[in-house]
């Protein structure tokens, strides 16, 4: 490949004036290419790779190295891509089979969570590559994610650079970021912490205890209280839910009676006798309520369990967080 590499060996008399700046790549011959990659890499590396040359070829490469003293930052970058691309192509000459367009179809199976980590340390080429495979919503979601403009701007400039890269480098790129995503935690281990997070700690508390956090949280962090709030959901509110969402709820083939036993233990007989009443008829008859003492600790893992049953619903757009507590959306 560097034989490839070096085939261009007259460098152009603008290359020669040592006190200019050199920005453009399309003014580098394959000498100047060669000798620039030298420095880089530096002498040991270098010469892995350009054993296929000759003494008098790699002299030449040596004092082009030496002569290129005013190379700009930016065009080492994509000097080294551009070799890293063409060491791919050479690599993966036989693996151009599946279609391109199918090389990338992991990518929709990730949420945007995952598609952010999966990339975001990848290089402005790669990233271009990859997230020009996903929908436009997931697209944007990314680039809204980006904080740094020059990052995001080298991105969008590689993407009008895409059919620059060779077919064999795409496969090999796939390859390796699908090898990637097994290192990545499933969509439900994601937590960035928050309101969220924290309600649902709370909701797993004694309501005394929790409600002793939210004071506290009100105090020293409205806006954090107010998001809190906005996700808090306690087994109270599942009995205080409108009577539609009762019927919905407790007919959920995830409710079981046995945990609903331990949930309701301590409270009222009439307040018992209408939940299960919301209950199938076959699970009316499999509940048995529990007279003798239980540990606090089940009683809260029950009510817990039908919280998280109730948040599952949420998420899945059976009702929400608004329909739970009665609040109609206001235009």
């Amino acid at each position: 490949m560097m034989e490839k590499v070096m085939r261009a060996q007259t460098t152009t008399p603008q290359m020669r004036r040592a006190n200019k700046m050199i920005k453009d790549i399309t003014s580098l011959s394959g000498l100047d290419k060669a000798g620039l990659l030298f420095q880089i890499l530096g002498e040991s590396l270098a010469l892995t790779l350009f054993n296929n040359l000759s003494e008098s070829d790699l002299l030449k490469v040596r004092i082009r190295s030496k002569e290129l003293k005013h190379v700009s930052i930016s065009l080492k970058k994509e000097i080294l891509e551009e070799f890293y691309f063409k060491l791919l192509s050479n690599q993966n000459k036989h693996a151009v089979s599946e279609p391109s367009d199918a090389l990338f179809d992991f990518l929709s199976k990730l949420n945007d969570e995952q598609l952010y980590y999966l990339l975001i340390n990848e290089s402005s080429r790669v990233i271009a590559l990859s997230i020009d495979q996903v929908s436009d919503n997931k697209k944007q979601t990314f680039f809204n994610r980006l904080e740094d403009p020059i990052q995001k701007n080298e991105i969008i400039m590689e993407i009008g650079n895409l059919e620059n890269i060779p077919l064999e480098a795409v496969v090999t790129i796939a390859k390796d970021l699908q090898q990637k995503v097994a290192f990545l935690p499933a969509p439900k281990k994601f937590s960035r912490g928050g309101g969220e997070s924290m309600a649902k700690i709370l909701s797993q508390m004694d309501s005394d205890e929790a409600q002793q956090y939210l004071d506290q949280i009100q105090g020293e962090d409205p806006e954090l209280y107010e998001e809190i709030k906005q996700y808090y959901l306690t087994f109270d509110d599942l009995l205080d839910m409108p009577e539609h969402l009762m019927k919905d709820f407790w007919m959920s083939p995830d409710v079981d009676p046995d945990m609903l036993a331990r949930a309701l233990r301590s409270y009222d007989e009439e307040t018992v006798n209408t939940i299960v009443g919301f209950l199938p008829k076959r699970k009316q008859s499999m509940f048995a309520p529990i007279e003798n003492p239980i540990a606090k600790k089940e009683i809260r893992s029950a009510r817990a369990a039908l919280v998280e049953i109730a948040r599952k619903m949420v998420d899945d757009g059976t009702f929400s967080m608004d329909d739970i507590f009665g609040q109609e959306e206001l235009e």
